[in-house]
This record gives C-alpha cells, sequence and structure tokens, in this order.
C-alpha cells in the first residue's frame, strides 16, 4: 500500500500556478473520472481551494502514480506545460501524506492559522469523491479521520480563537460594547475595499439599519444594494453621525475628515448616547481627541492590529499541542491502514483458499455422481457456496472488528492465529494444508 499528496500551496507556488492548476466550476469530478481512467486500480481526492491544490492518491505499491506521471496527468488535464508548475509542486509519501493532511485539516498550514474554512473544504473535497466512487476503503479511513483531527485540534487548542483580521476585530469590538445591534445604526465611511469586507463581517450582526456614504455617490450606492443599507450623500455625513450608534471608517483620505468639534456637536444632538467608532483608516478619518469625550470610544487601526496580534499569539501557543495531536493520530491512522492491508490479504487467502476447497469436493462429488442433472449440479453448487459464505462470514467480521481497534505499534495477532486455524500459506506463500488421500 502507498499514499501520495502532491499539489501546490500558498507557500510554493505563487497565485498564477496555483489558478493555472485549480479545479474550478465541478472540475473535481471531471478531474477524478480522468484520474480513474489513467491510473485504475487507485483511490484519488481532489483538494482544490484558492490556496491550495492537491491530489491524494492510494493504492497498491505497483499501481500508485509517481510523481512524474501526475506531473504529466495535470499538465495535460489542465492544458498547461509542466515547466510552468513543476518546480512548485511539493509530495508527501505513505504517513507523511496523511501526517499532512491532518495539518491541512487543522490549519496549521493554512495562510490564516486557525482559520475554519479548510475544515468543510476537506470535507465537501471527500464527499466529491465519495460520489464519483474514487474514495475507497483506505481513504475513507483517512478522511474521516482528518475530519475528526481537524475538529479536535480546534476543541483541545483553541487554535480558531480570536480573529485574525482588522475588520472581523473590528466587528469583534463591536459585539463587546453593544448587548444588541436590532436597535442600532450602523455607519460605513468608505465604500471601497476594507469597507466592503467590513460589512461582510457585520452581517452577521443583524443591525436595524445599516447608512453608507463615500466621495463617489455611485460607489455608496452599489455598495448599499449589495448589502441592503441605505446610501448618504456623503455633504450629509454630519447627520448621519448622529443617527449612528456604530461608526467604523475606512476611507483613503490624506486628512482627517471629522473633527472633534465637529463630532462634540453631533454628540450632543445624539444626547450624549453610546457611540463606539472604529477608525480603520490610514491615515486616520477622525480627530484621536474625539475618544476622550464622555460616552465615545474610539479604537485606531494600530488599536485593532494590537488586538490582531494578541490573538496571533494566542493561536500560536496552540501550534506545540496540535502538532502532537497530529503525531499520535497520524501513527494510529497510518497502523490501522497497514492492519487493514494484512488482514485484506489474509482474508483473501482464507477465501481462494475455501473457494478451492470448495471446487474440488464439488468436482469429487459430481465425478462419483454421474447421474445428476445440471439442475442438481447447480443447486448443490449454490448451497456449498451458501454454507462456505456462512461459516466464513463470522471470521471474516472478526477479523475486520480486530484490526479496526488494534494497538498501533503491534501486529495484531488474530492475523497470525487465522493463518494457523485455517492452515493459510504463510509468508513464503507455502501452504501448510495437503490434499486429503
Amino acid at each position: 500500500m502507498r499514499l501520495l499528496a502532491l499539489g501546490v500551496d500558498h507557500r510554493s507556488a505563487p497565485t498564477t500556478v496555483r489558478e493555472a492548476l485549480a479545479f474550478n466550476e465541478g472540475r473535481v469530478e471531471t478531474g477524478l473520472d480522468a484520474l480513474t481512467r489513467a491510473f485504475p486500480g487507485n483511490e484519488f481526492v481532489i483538494l482544490s481551494t484558492c490556496n491550495r491544490v492537491e491530489i491524494y492518491a492510494g493504492g497498491p505499491s505497483d499501481a500508485v502514480p509517481e510523481v512524474d506521471a501526475l506531473t504529466a496527468f495535470l499538465a495535460e488535464f489542465h492544458g498547461v506545460p509542466s515547466e510552468l508548475f513543476a518546480g512548485h509542486l511539493v509530495s508527501h509519501h505513505d504517513a507523511g501524506a496523511v501526517g499532512h493532511l491532518f495539518r491541512v485539516s487543522s490549519s496549521l498550514e493554512s495562510l490564516v492559522l486557525g482559520e475554519g474554512q479548510i475544515l468543510g473544504q476537506v470535507r465537501e473535497a471527500y464527499r466529491a469523491a465519495v460520489a464519483r466512487k474514487t474514495a475507497g476503503p483506505v481513504f475513507h479511513s483517512v478522511f474521516q479521520t482528518a475530519l475528526r483531527v481537524g475538529k479536535l485540534v480546534r476543541e483541545k487548542t483553541g487554535m480558531d480563537q480570536g480573529k485574525l483580521s482588522v475588520a472581523s476585530v473590528a466587528v469583534d469590538l463591536a459585539r463587546e460594547v453593544f448587548d444588541t445591534f436590532a436597535d442600532k445604526t450602523v455607519l460605513i465611511i468608505g465604500a471601497g475595499k476594507m469597507g466592503d469586507l467590513t460589512l461582510q463581517h457585520l452581517k452577521g450582526l443583524r443591525p436595524g439599519r445599516i447608512l453608507i456614504t463615500n466621495r463617489n455617490p455611485e460607489r455608496a450606492e452599489a455598495a448599499a444594494e449589495r448589502w441592503r443599507g441605505e446610501a448618504v450623500p456623503f455633504d450629509r455625513l454630519g447627520q448621519a453621525l448622529v443617527d449612528a450608534d456604530l461608526v467604523i471608517s475606512t476611507t483613503a483620505a490624506d486628512e482627517p475628515i471629522v473633527t472633534f468639534g465637529e463630532y462634540v456637536r453631533a454628540q450632543r444632538a445624539r444626547r450624549n448616547r453610546l457611540s463606539l467608532i472604529l477608525d480603520i483608516a490610514v491615515p486616520r478619518d477622525f480627530d484621536p481627541k474625539i475618544g476622550d469625550l464622555d460616552q465615545v470610544t474610539l479604537y485606531n487601526v494600530d488599536d485593532l492590529r494590537a488586538h490582531v496580534d494578541q490573538n496571533l499569539k494566542r493561536r500560536q501557543k496552540g501550534i506545540d499541542p496540535a502538532l502532537l495531536i497530529i503525531e499520535r493520530e497520524t501513527a494510529a491512522c497510518y497502523a490501522t491502514i497497514q492492519h487493514q492491508e494484512a488482514a485484506g490479504k489474509v482474508l483473501k487467502q482464507l477465501g481462494n483458499r475455501a473457494d478451492q476447497i470448495r471446487e474440488r469436493e464439488l468436482e469429487n462429488l459430481f465425478a462419483s455422481l454421474s447421474q445428476l442433472s445440471d439442475s442438481d449440479r447447480e443447486a448443490i453448487a449454490r448451497m456449498a457456496s451458501r454454507l462456505q459464505n456462512q461459516f466464513l462470514h463470522h471470521p471474516r467480521a472478526a477479523v475486520r472488528s480486530a484490526v479496526a481497534q488494534a494497538d498501533p505499534e503491534l501486529p495484531h495477532p488474530l492475523l497470525s492465529a487465522v493463518r494457523d486455524l485455517f492452515g493459510l500459506a504463510d509468508g513464503s506463500g507455502k501452504s501448510p494444508i495437503q490434499k486429503p488421500t
């Protein structure tokens, strides 16, 4: 049994290479079918995301494709020269492939440490392989364990705790200040990329009202339509500040757009209600002295980045515990695969030996009872086959169950016992069973 993981990720390849190799818009299914045709007798899973494209292959040692063969497949399938990406490919083999997948599902290999999206992406990749019947016993075991390990790492290490983007941290701070948002008005100043990202995170808060203003009214209108908000002309910013409980400012203005005096007037008009201002613009949009006002909390981008750094440090503390979990689970999973392979060989020997005995005895019986009709012979043969299957059912089930719970450090003694009890071939291929005289 061999396992291979081959592909590129955000560390080994630039975006252009990852885009050239991506399996987009239903091409995962097409790719799985093409892999099965090109390399029959193997199991395959394709994991294709924005930050990685990987093929996982598993099967008999003489059937799993080599790295060069999979490289040629990728070049032909995507219609790109192998010279474009071959130098960026990274491969992992056998237990190393299992450990790599477990690190991926635990987000240790992600661009953002601890992000949760990758676990769902691994699940979808596995489901696609199941649907196309390219995942068999080996990858059922490996990928189901990978999903369990990814979840276990998050539960045991806190790897996913705390946000790592300024926009998401800004929204988390808003949650700490306000108990509910159903009666709150949110004002977004700036309709660029950062404003859009912030609105994406804000969606989960379900604020009662969203106001969006921008010097370019068309951009404000477009953002308002996209996020079900209200576009506010930029020259009415003063009134919008009066209405807003939460202000998130993301412009690229050269100087502050809200002075201390302007906000003092706005806060008076608000009757000094609690106000949270998240100024994530560089340079800053709000005069820093505004944060000294009563009932006003002002964070700038440096404050938010400090929170990001604290969250990252907390996540980094979980790396070593996560690696210990992954190391233990990798060893257990790979040992289980080896036990299952050994068990499969023993069960195949057992079935073959039983077939030989049944066929021999039927041959002897039919030779001694030449008067039997063809229908009589078929009925007797079916009965003999049923008896064989019923007799072997429990030994087969016992072996499969035992190896699934085996000690990963030790060969399972039941396999040797089955060989001895049923007189199967040993490692040399010689069988102790002799033909009866």
